[in-house]
C-alpha cells in the first residue's frame, strides 16, 4: 500500500485563479482545486508564499507533509515544562 497517508504527506495540484489586494497592503492568493467535474473549492494563501513570477492562470503543486522533527521538538519543551512545574 502507497497511500498519501503512509508516506504521511499529500499534494495538492491547484489552479491560481487570482490574485487579490487587501485594503492594508497585503495580498492574498486563490487557488481552485477540483473537486468533481465543474465542481471547486477555493484555497487561500497569503501571496507572499508564490514563488516568485507567479501569475495567475498557472497551476502549480502544493505539497503538505508533517514535520516530525518539529512536533518531537515541541513535545520535548512541553515535557520539561510540566517537569519544571512538579
Amino acid at each position: 500500500m502507497d497511500s498519501a497517508k503512509e508516506k504521511r504527506e499529500q499534494e495538492i495540484t491547484a489552479y491560481l485563479d487570482r490574485i487579490e489586494e487587501l485594503e492594508d497592503g497585503s495580498a492574498k492568493a486563490v487557488f481552485l482545486l477540483e473537486e468533481e467535474e465543474d465542481e471547486f473549492r477555493e484555497f487561500v494563501l497569503p501571496a507572499d508564499f508564490l514563488p516568485e513570477g507567479a501569475d495567475e492562470g498557472e497551476y502549480f503543486t502544493i505539497k503538505i507533509s508533517r514535520s516530525e522533527e518539529k512536533t518531537q521538538e515541541v513535545l520535548e519543551e512541553a515535557r520539561e515544562l510540566l517537569k519544571m512545574g512538579e
